[in-house]
């Protein structure tokens, strides 16, 4: 995401990765429908679970979800048709009025206010206040692009049943019914989903009581809890240590060096009737580790006498900033790597690969005369999108040739730009406005598949610098010319 662009489609991001849910759905699948007729989904979150149980053929009818937070109170009541008065919701002490609309817009309303509230606590700095101003200025865009996502899981979920509780008292209620199968994917950090979804006491509701769940001690709780229970238990576990909270994990996959993420069933032996046996999603299992070099301070000036190179790196170390910067957000490792060096900082990464060209899929031979620019990011900031100078230095003919070298010269020499291939809620990536062509677009469940290419440029590093900062100057001014009117 552009520094200064909100992005609405993040509230609907899973908590589950697609390895999990790629392994929900083949339990899901071949779950005995007249043996199961009770799914309970506690932490409900975005719903994502539930979306895969019943695209495997779970009536949604037969769903019963909950969660404790705010977010998850209003999307559930939403899609379930539920009365969003009763969340009691209020801003500043006052209650947030709803307005009269479809009960889609009126949750898409409510979902505004507690996202301006939760970016409102942020830090007084550019980054966050230049969100704000984008959150208000383009209100009707943001809360018409929420009403397209719950519409979406309304559309998708009929019938489902939700109820603001804790995941305790929900698994109490349905533990001892053996027609019951429950799922949980509990928070990984204490308190984070409370962290995430501060708003610094402005917005309250009527909230359930609930205890906060302690992953070093909870995981294993709920796992000898239910050992014994009749209802069939499956709850994701990530863990840094590596140990799974039950000596038999039905699935599992890395998250670097040493974490884990796995499944975890009260009836392994059951699960295992269903899956053929425990299942392993193999992955780049590396450890990732950081240059000598400091990351940019994200209140460091840049200016057009900066100094800027771009290195090649590891790919172990590309993948270190890569993973810090863009969070749970997925992106392939790239084949040929480098680093974005700015004033002596590491300010981005650049990720190239060759598939397009030396192993195009069949049918697909539009851009066999472009490499594959894999991602290009940009460090945290203040003021400047670094994600578009990393995309500005990726396009440069000069700086492919650093990493394509020895045999890889002659895919280089052949090839005319980059394409690259993006997976949005949005029909745009406005990341990538102005500098890559829009070639294709087409619907993909979660939103858009977006293709972009450029032709490569010839400018030198320091052009290319001059070029990014009165970009950026441009922007900047039209943001603030936009937050005094």
């Amino acid at each position: 995401m552009p520094a200064g662009f909100a992005a609405p489609g993040v509230l609907f991001a899973g908590n589950s990765s697609a390895p999990d849910r790629a392994f929900y759905r083949q339990v899901f699948n071949r779950l005995p429908r007249d043996q199961y007729t009770r799914y309970v989904e506690v932490g409900v979150g975005s719903f994502a679970a539930a979306l895969v149980a019943a695209n495997a053929g779970i009536p949604p009818s037969c769903m019963e979800t909950s969660d404790v937070t705010l977010y998850t109170g209003i999307v559930g009541t939403c899609v379930s048709g539920g009365d969003l008065t009763s969340l009691g919701m209020t801003l500043d002490g006052e209650p947030v009025e709803l307005p009269d609309a479809p009960i889609v817009e009126q949750a898409a309303h409510l979902l505004y206010v507690h996202w301006l509230a939760r970016m409102q606590a942020k830090p007084e700095v550019d980054y966050w206040t230049n969100l704000v101003t984008d959150m208000i200025e383009r209100e009707d865009e943001h809360k018409a692009r929420l009403v397209g996502s719950l519409q979406q899981i309304a559309d998708r979920l009929p019938g489902v049943k939700f109820t603001p509780k804790c995941m305790w008292d929900h698994i109490a209620e349905a533990e001892d019914d053996p027609h019951a199968i429950i799922i949980a994917a509990p928070p990984t950090y204490k308190a984070g989903f409370e962290k995430f979804f501060d708003t610094g006491g402005r917005v309250e509701w009527n909230e359930p009581p609930y205890s906060v769940f302690d992953p070093d001690v909870d995981m294993q709780r709920l796992a000898d809890h239910m050992r014994d229970k009749a209802a069939l238990l499956m709850f994701l576990q990530e863990e840094r240590s590596g140990i799974a909270a039950h000596e038999t994990p039905v699935f599992a996959h890395p998250l670097g060096d040493v974490a884990r993420a796995f499944v975890i069933s009260n009836r392994p032996e059951e699960i295992f009737k269903l899956t053929g046996g425990p299942k392993v999603a193999l992955g780049m299992s590396r450890s990732t580790a950081p240059t000598s070099l400091p990351i940019i301070p994200p209140d460091h000036q840049v200016t057009d006498q900066s100094r800027v190179e771009v290195v090649p790196a590891k790919g172990t170390e590309v993948d270190y900033y890569r993973d810090l910067w863009m969070h749970r957000l997925a992106a392939a490792p790239g084949s040929y790597n480098m680093l974005v060096i700015v004033d002596g900082f590491v300010a981005g990464v650049i990720g190239y690969g060759a598939e397009t060209m030396t192993r195009p899929y069949p049918g697909a031979t539009k851009y066999t005369t472009h490499l594959l620019m894999r991602f290009a990011f940009g460090a945290p900031h203040y003021e400047l999108r670094l994600t578009r100078l990393a995309t500005m230095l990726a396009l440069r003919r000069d700086s492919a040739k650093l990493v394509f070298t020895g045999a890889s010269e002659i895919l280089l020499a052949a090839s005319n730009g980059l394409v690259t291939v993006e997976y949005t809620r949005h029909p745009e990536a406005k990341g990538l406005r102005g500098l890559m062509q829009l070639e294709s677009r087409a619907k993909h469940p979660d939103g858009y598949k977006l293709s972009y290419r450029a032709d490569w440029s010839t400018t030198d590093i320091p052009t290319t610098l001059t070029a990014f900062i009165t970009k950026e100057q441009a922007w900047r001014a039209s943001r603030s010319k936009a937050k005094k009117k």
